[in-house]
């Protein structure tokens, strides 16, 4: 339990001036979270709740190739893991005024398609930012030179390992997801090309700005992977999240046309685009079934559960 004395020293310590208010903010999945006033100013704090992650050196890195950019942001002004006030360290960013794009689109402020365009635009300067290899960031360098192995061998090994207790879940499942994506993405690995990747820009890590932008916020997972994974990370945010997967041919025209009218055209075709699209889902519903099982949200694993199956049970494309 961490108390608000606390909080005030560790943002005291970085602006110098008194803290006059402090709020916790309700996203934040495991990193604590905390608005705090100060001299006039917003502040989010966020407290590191693990030792390991994100990664050392990530955030530092991510911050500074944005900078270079000029990337729309809520910039980082201070970052330590020291344990002088939190056992993990904790960082200092501004506060950006404006809606969760996630209520503005429940509350129908904010069109899907239109987050998914402004997404892609502002995603297209972020995968500009190029990394040596795969995997994890760290101070840049990634990790990983075979980007197919790791997915199937880390990502998705990772998740299935977590649902060994699950109840009711086939003990086949890492064999014919790891065979039907190493295949898919096999396939395409010559033209692929990691980099930055924020990997979780769902419109709930998004601020609509009270000037109508959109902008991404959280980079705790960023990753080195080739753009297409946040493209996929969209669309499967809005084909089985957003709408439960009850989509028409349609709806997958238009997810693809709103982002890349953002993105810029890709380089792969449609039925190109199909088999990746499936191969990465498949990757992140295993991820989403396993957390699920963590959080012990029933509703939610049944739910993913029969995702992953038609997933695993539609032919190949």
């Amino acid at each position: 339990m961490t108390n608000e004395p606390d909080i005030e020293r560790a943002a005291e310590s970085v602006l110098g001036t008194p803290v006059l208010s402090v709020e916790r903010l309700t996203h934040g999945d495991i990193n604590r979270v905390y608005k705090v006033e100060s001299a006039g100013r917003a502040f989010v704090l966020k407290i590191f709740s693990h030792r390991d992650w994100p990664e050392e050196g990530k955030l530092p890195w991510v911050e500074a190739r944005l900078e270079e950019r000029a990337v729309a942001r809520a910039r980082m002004l201070h970052y330590t893991r020291d344990d002088r006030f939190f056992p993990h360290g904790f960082s200092l960013s501004e506060y950006v005024a404006g809606a969760n794009a996630k209520q503005a689109v429940r509350d129908g402020r904010l069109s899907p398609f239109d987050y998914l365009e402004m997404a892609g635009a502002y995603l297209r300067r972020v995968h500009d930012i190029r990394v040596p290899r795969y995997g994890y960031l760290g101070d840049g360098s990634g990790t990983e030179a075979d980007y197919v192995g790791w997915v199937v061998g880390w990502n998705l090994k990772d998740s299935v390992d977590e649902l060994a207790g699950a109840h009711g879940l086939d003990v086949g499942l890492y064999a014919e997801a790891a065979a039907r994506v190493e295949k898919a993405l096999r396939r395409f690995e010559r033209r692929l090309s990691p980099a930055l990747v924020h990997a979780d820009a769902t419109p709930k890590n998004a601020i609509l700005t009270d000037g109508g932008r959109v902008l991404l916020v959280d980079w705790d997972e960023a990753r080195a992977c080739p753009w297409l994974h946040d493209y996929t990370n969209l669309s499967y945010w809005y084909s089985y999240i957003l709408h439960r997967g009850g989509l028409e041919a349609r709806d997958k025209e238009e997810v693809r046309a709103a982002f890349f009218r953002g993105h810029g055209e890709p380089e792969f075709g449609p039925d190109e685009l199909d088999a990746l699209e499936s191969a990465l889902h498949t990757v992140q519903a295993a991820g989403v079934l396993a957390f699920y099982f963590r959080r012990g949200n029933a509703e939610g694993f049944g739910h993913t559960r029969e995702l992953l199956s038609r997933l695993l049970s539609a032919p190949p494309p």
